[in-house]
């Protein structure tokens, strides 16, 4: 398996989303009650948004790059429905770091409308996904799976990609973000005898409003990949606001 074949699987794995806490400032969402919407979120990218403005925010953030490619709401509607019957925890080891893994993952994205676009560099690539939240229960899932406070025990793991076993490192990483609740986790993966493929995501939710933006390199470290994709999470947030 190469290095290019690779930095395609965040764009599936995007489709899961993996829970471990970042920042979380948004009060918690129980099964008994929900939380009234804080001034906050009245005044940020709280409210949902159409299928045409998810889209509008994903081509504003690639901006003018040839490479990019943009899937709207209509094509990541099956995308979002096959997903829905993956297990969160296919394929990991140890056995205790899967039953975590399958206890804050979300992998029914359904109640959201969505959009995401993919950007190939030579050295760096990048997807960005947005999915304004349409039911209740969609936003309690993923709000509970950003709960994680620590992978304690679990920083390495095996996954089965493709039928191959790859050896994984991971890390939570602490960053501020604009947004009510947010997640950043870098990943190590070893694609050959002395090469790795690093990778961050960022995860962030804002009223009805979730972001996903992650970064893969096979040469640029995580603490980079880190800021910038950080960086993009909040834009995201900001045109959100502007379409509200």
């Amino acid at each position: 398996m190469t290095k290019r074949s690779l930095w395609l699987l965040p764009l599936a794995a995007a489709l899961i989303l993996t829970g471990c806490s970042g920042s979380d400032n948004a009060d918690p969402v129980t099964a008994e009650s929900s939380p009234a919407p804080s001034q906050k979120q009245d005044q940020t990218s709280g409210a949902s948004l159409s299928a045409d403005q998810v889209k509008d925010v994903v081509t504003k953030l690639v901006g003018e790059d040839s490479t990019a490619q943009i899937l709207d709401n209509e094509v990541m509607k099956p995308q979002l429905e096959n997903a829905k019957a993956m297990e969160g925890s296919n394929g990991i080891k140890p056995e205790k770091c899967a039953k975590q893994q399958e206890e804050y993952t979300v992998t029914d994205l359904t109640g959201t409308v969505a959009a995401s676009a993919t950007v190939q560099g030579d050295s760096t690539g990048k997807v960005i996904q947005i999915f304004s939240i349409t039911d209740a229960q969609t936003r309690k899932n993923i709000s509970e799976a950003l709960k994680l406070s620590d992978i304690e025990g679990c920083e390495s793991i095996s996954v089965s990609v493709s039928g191959q076993e790859v050896n994984t490192d991971r890390q939570i990483l602490d960053l501020d973000s604009t947004a009510d609740q947010a997640l950043t986790m870098a990943t190590q993966m070893k694609v050959g005898a002395d090469e790795y493929l690093n990778s961050v995501a960022v995860q962030a939710l804002e009223g009805n409003n979730f972001v996903l933006v992650t970064f893969s390199s096979g040469t640029v470290e995580a603490p980079l990949l880190a800021g910038e994709a950080m960086k993009l999470a909040d834009q995201a947030f900001a045109e959100i606001k502007s379409l509200q």
